[in-house]
């Protein structure tokens, strides 16, 4: 049966590279150039490392590593707030992505990416496509804008903890299951992107509020709603339309990828490192 892996590039590359930079921190303006090529080549070894784990953890018999878009996607034109406070990618590791691309094509793995769609768009995307033809989907991330597919049978790899993630392991953290996900993160928020949430509901109140219906309007009809919650779900209805879209990964985009463009035909090579030059 086919095992298509899909893995979050930078998901998976920023915290390597997060790692290897750190025993250099604070980084000066201007590095010499041998400490730029000894956190490359670090992030390089880390990478391969973590690649050839990774397909020995999922026996993919497909596999794509998808990068997000380099220019502003959807989300950021529907809500321009859209991750502005993150930290932009370091501009070593910027420099070093075309390299760090080619070593990843000489282990035999496609790279892919699409102006316009964040990395969780395409994935999501050719995982749904997969499932609906009853085929196995492995992500790898941790990403948790992820876990509301493991409702369509899609599994979700760990790779920092070695380990799937299971819809109990999503009620025991959230305290709800993974096709709730997207109306209890659009009630919270999210730091991590930036995502307001509505003012005044906090985790607590929103598992609350979702024990009353499947959907807003089902919430709102229901006789236990208090008034104040209603007025704020009613005030802030177009914020919360707007952070469901932006929490749902889009399974709709044509990637102009075929199966067999994906397939996984051979072994990792030894590491030849990164060129010193």
């Amino acid at each position: 049966m086919t095992q298509l892996v899909l893995i979050d590039a930078l998901n998976l590359i920023r915290r390597l590279y997060a790692v290897q930079e750190r025993p250099y921190l604070p980084l000066p303006d201007q590095l010499n150039a041998s400490t730029r090529q000894q956190i490359v080549q670090n992030t390089w070894n880390a990478l391969e490392k973590a690649l050839l784990a990774i397909v020995h953890s999922c026996q993919p018999s497909h596999l794509l590593v998808v990068f997000d878009s380099n220019e502003p996607t959807w989300r950021h034109q529907l809500y321009p707030a859209y991750k502005a406070n993150r930290s932009p990618m370091p501009e070593l590791l910027q420099s070093a992505m075309a390299e760090l691309c080619q070593r990843i094509e000489g282990m035999g793995i496609q790279h892919f990416n699409l102006p316009g769609f964040e990395a969780d768009d395409i994935i999501a995307s050719l995982a749904t496509t997969m499932r609906q033809h009853q085929q196995q989907v492995t992500i790898v991330s941790t990403d948790k804008g992820y876990l509301s597919l493991l409702d369509s049978g899609v599994a979700i790899y760990d790779h920092f903890r070695r380990e799937y993630l299971s819809e109990d392991a999503v009620v025991e953290k959230f305290g709800l299951p993974s096709h709730r996900l997207i109306r209890y993160w659009s009630l919270v928020g999210d730091n991590t992107n930036n995502i307001s949430g509505v003012p005044g509901i906090g985790p607590k109140t929103a598992l609350e509020l979702l024990q009353l219906g499947d959907t807003f309007n089902d919430i709102l009809q229901h006789p236990d709603c208090p008034k104040t919650m209603k007025h704020k779900l009613i005030e802030h209805k177009a914020d919360i339309l707007t952070f469901m879209q932006l929490f749902q990964p889009r399974c709709d985009v044509e990637t102009g990828l075929n199966l067999q463009q994906l397939r996984y035909l051979k072994t990792a090579p030894p590491s030849a490192g990164v060129s010193d030059g």
